[in-house]
């Protein structure tokens, strides 16, 4: 799987990156392109919103194509490319593990399992300078929430766990998709948690999915299977942290 990120001009400015856009095969619509993600490519709209105009320190917005699925990843000062992808990975496997977990979807015993996958799944990252207008709607709404959220709550930079509470609230709302029709509305949780076991959880769903290939997750390429329900909001005990994440890693 390949990373995709299609990086708004602030991240850009921000980073200080030299990108080049996605070649436009009829050359419109260049630096607007539509991003996709499928079974090969896991694709994302990133942004930066400052904490305030005297602070280089942002808040990373990234908004998944496919699901519509946000993180929160805040208080940051610019980082390099290869600082970013360390951040990225460990943030999206933190959360694609929790998913997993709070679902039921696998047990804790095989999270170590779900980890390997992950690293050897995951190729590397494509960049590009983009915004896909219709991703970048959701991350606007993102922004108003953050912003919103915090004049209420008297808030200039949240921390991780605020950070990832906010995005939880968000990512249960339902969303819709133009381009999919006006009554097609799905779940973020839902659809990402689709994908996340498709990729990173094969062979461990031969009791729930007996009659598929070796009990692997069905894949949500093209057909989409049926949404569950959203995933509650609040942080349970057993939350996989980053340093987990990158002593698995290092062995």
């Amino acid at each position: 799987m390949k990373i995709q990120i299609s990086a708004s001009n602030a991240l850009c400015k921000w980073m200080k990156l030299d990108l080049a856009r996605i070649t436009s095969v009829d050359g419109k619509r260049i630096g607007t392109q539509t991003i996709t993600t499928d079974a090969e490519t896991l694709a994302w709209q990133c942004h930066v919103i400052k904490n305030n105009t005297q602070s280089h320190h942002g808040t990373v917005i990234a908004v998944e194509a496919r699901s519509r699925y946000v993180m929160i990843c805040p208080n940051l000062a610019p980082p390099t490319q290869a600082e970013f992808e360390e951040m990225f990975l460990g943030r999206l496997f933190i959360e694609m593990v929790n998913l997993m977990l709070h679902s039921g979807s696998i047990e804790e015993s095989v999270a170590d399992i779900v980890t390997s996958q992950f690293l050897s799944e995951t190729e590397g990252f494509g960049w590009f300078k983009n915004t896909d207008l219709s991703v970048n709607g959701h991350v606007s709404d993102t922004e108003s929430w953050i912003r919103q959220s915090g004049e209420n709550n008297d808030v200039t930079a949240y921390n991780d766990d605020e950070a990832y509470g906010l995005s939880m609230h968000i990512n249960e709302m339902r969303k819709r998709i133009a381009s999919e029709g006006r009554n097609k509305r799905f779940i973020p949780v839902a659809r990402l948690l689709d994908d996340t076991l498709f990729r990173f959880a094969k062979g461990l769903a031969r009791d729930s999915y007996p009659d598929t290939p070796n009990g692997h997750f069905p894949s949500p390429y093209p057909k989409l299977t049926e949404e569950s329900k959203p995933e509650p909001r609040t942080i349970p005990d057993n939350v996989v942290c980053l340093t987990s994440y990158r002593k698995s890693k290092s062995h």
